[in-house]
């Protein structure tokens, strides 16, 4: 299991580093294929200061990905209290999956990579008079692998769910094709299928 923790507004310092991959390290002992566990720690100036310090979890495993996020007015106490909502939802996740009944599929694993793409944050040169400012070029920001099991689509649904996200690309098990899930605007879902 590879731990990334980044600081966004704030010095990361190292105890606050070892204290995020220690607490959230136990949740191997619920799930044992977790691939990668990303931490963002950030403070944000609110309103309100007992929410101004933040973490965010993204927890990929083999063909689920988990997300969490909270704050408090303190980052060790917002880091608690993701590990527990993330344990919470490994529990429910393997809940869910002890009943429902196994799907034999013959059909291997298979490996997909996901990327994050933002915009670069450049200085900009002083504007000289009657000249455009260049355009700003889109650039890979973070890429890696994960195993991509094949499921059917009401699985895809449900881990669209866990996500609480737009849309969801995995493995149809039935047609043995990428295929894309996503939330429709009425709360029903979406499928998108390639045609060849």
């Amino acid at each position: 299991m590879q731990f990334v923790v980044s600081g966004k507004n704030l010095h990361l310092s190292p105890a606050l580093k070892d204290y995020a991959e220690k607490k959230l390290s136990s949740i191997k002992k619920y799930f044992d294929h977790i691939i990668e566990v990303d931490v963002t720690l950030s403070v944000d100036e609110v309103r309100d200061a007992s929410l101004s310090k933040i973490c965010e979890v993204t927890v990929w495993a083999n063909g689920i990905v988990l997300r969490a996020k909270k704050a408090s007015e303190d980052l060790y106490a917002s880091i608690d209290m993701v590990a527990d909502k993330i344990e919470r939802q490994i529990k429910k996740y393997k809940e869910k999956l002890k009943d429902k009944p196994r799907r034999q599929n013959s059909r291997a694993d298979r490996q997909a990579s996901h990327k994050v793409i933002s915009f670069k944050e450049e200085v900009a040169p002083p504007e000289v008079e009657n000249e455009p400012a260049p355009p700003r070029e889109p650039r890979i920001v973070r890429s890696g692998t994960f195993a991509m099991k094949p499921m059917f689509a009401d699985e895809a649904a449900e881990q669209l769910d866990l996500l609480r996200q737009g849309f969801y690309v995995f493995s149809n098990a039935e047609t043995n094709q990428i295929n894309v899930i996503y939330k429709r605007s009425d709360g029903n879902f979406g499928l998108i299928e390639p045609e060849f």
